[in-house]
């Protein structure tokens, strides 16, 4: 008998970006799989239901393969612990009139997870969360006041849910060492490179300047660590500093980069090119001479083996997971070694063999990590919780 599962992807209407992109890879996966040839006869372990917002008009996740539905409480609301379980308990009536002898799963992707109904003593689905990260207790100022209080629902997630999915071993060490969880409801599922990320393809140009260019993805809060990137540049000599180019939508660390552009000179250096399309991305993988992404904390760090799977160098942070994640393919500083940063930029550029060694590395290690296996990981999560 097939298993329901609602899939939480109510946040997608609100936010395009990471969480929203874990929930798309993984449904894709799921469809994958349900898809391949090799299944013959045997039915697809788990019935979907996709959970979507009443805003999302453009219907984000829509296939004929798995079931809708729409929520009315929004993502992160007050009231979301009570609201969304008593919506969740009137989906699954309906999803599975008559079932008896499973029991449904609810898929909450991002950190937090409503409390289940209980009838005469028994909780009436099984909860799995996905943790991507402990930012918001390794690193809290780099949260808001009111992300912060949202995601408090951490330490009663780690108690309840069924089982945990953490994209990292790093990001579950972290929820043991500040939470309650059961380490044997834990299961680490490494998340993957969007399959549009590939070494063949369009390459960035620019117009103004042939100049070699470094490049770093993330939005400029103060977790992603610009400014160490800028520093580097600056302590660079004039004739050996790169063009840098750094994607992503302004947020807590922006005014601070650009005082420090400013006051460096860098203004003819550094280019901030905000959200772009993902295609826009590969491309400007494709034509670096390497990416940078100097992080103070990580889930995962989709942008390493985003660019890996472009046959980009990557100079990495030795912070949180960024290790665990890069292997043996990328160049790893301290998050704070701004020369150590600036001299191992100096060393991709200036050195031809060392260039090509970390492509090929970083292709294959990018090639490591897959969605079809996460989402085939995912499922037998999902079964694991339906009879826990």
């Amino acid at each position: 008998m097939t298993v329901p599962v609602v899939l939480d992807a109510r946040i997608m209407a609100y936010n395009r970006t990471g969480i929203s992109r874990y929930i798309r890879h993984l449904y894709e996966g799921m469809a994958s799989l349900r898809d391949r040839p090799s299944r013959g006869d045997d039915p697809f372990p788990i019935d979907v239901t996709v959970l979507s917002s009443r805003r999302d008009s453009e219907h984000l996740l829509s296939d004929a393969w798995a079931r809708s539905a729409t929520g009315w409480t929004p993502p992160h609301h007050r009231l979301e612990r009570v609201a969304l379980s008593v919506e969740v308990a009137l989906m699954l009536g309906r999803a599975m009139p008559g079932r008896t002898g499973v029991r449904p799963v609810l898929h909450s992707p991002d950190h937090v997870c409503p409390e289940p109904l209980s009838l005469f003593g028994a909780r009436q689905w099984a909860t799995v969360v996905t943790v991507h990260d402990l930012s918001f207790l390794r690193v809290p100022y780099t949260h808001s006041v009111e992300s912060r209080r949202y995601y408090s629902g951490i330490y009663r997630t780690a108690r309840t849910a069924e089982r945990i999915i953490c994209p990292s071993q790093v990001t579950a060490d972290d929820l043991l060492d500040m939470t309650d969880a059961d380490p044997e409801r834990i299961r680490v599922i490494h998340e993957a490179p969007d399959p549009r990320y590939v070494a063949s393809g369009p390459v960035f140009r620019s117009n103004e300047s042939r100049k070699p260019y470094i490049l770093t993805v993330g939005s400029i809060e103060k977790r992603k660590n610009v400014k160490i990137l800028i520093e580097a540049v600056a302590a660079m000599s004039p004739a050996d500093r790169p063009d840098v180019k750094i994607v992503g939508s302004p947020g807590s660390a922006y005014d601070d980069c650009v005082k420090l552009i400013d006051r460096n000179r860098l203004t003819d250096r550094v280019e901030f090119l905000g959200r772009v399309s993902t295609e826009m991305i590969a491309s400007l993988y494709r034509g670096a001479s390497a990416m940078v992404y100097p992080s103070l904390y990580e889930g995962f760090g989709l942008p390493v083996v985003e660019a890996m799977a472009c046959g980009v160098p990557v100079i990495t942070s030795t912070s949180s997971c960024l290790p665990e994640v890069a292997g043996d393919a990328a160049i790893l500083v301290g998050p704070e070694d701004v020369d150590g940063l600036r001299d191992a930029i100096l060393r991709v550029i200036g050195d031809p063999d060392l260039s090509a060694g970390m492509r090929a590395r970083g292709l294959r290690r990018a090639a490591s990590f897959s969605w079809d296996r996460a989402a085939a990981e995912s499922v037998a999560v999902f079964l694991e919780a339906s009879r826990a």
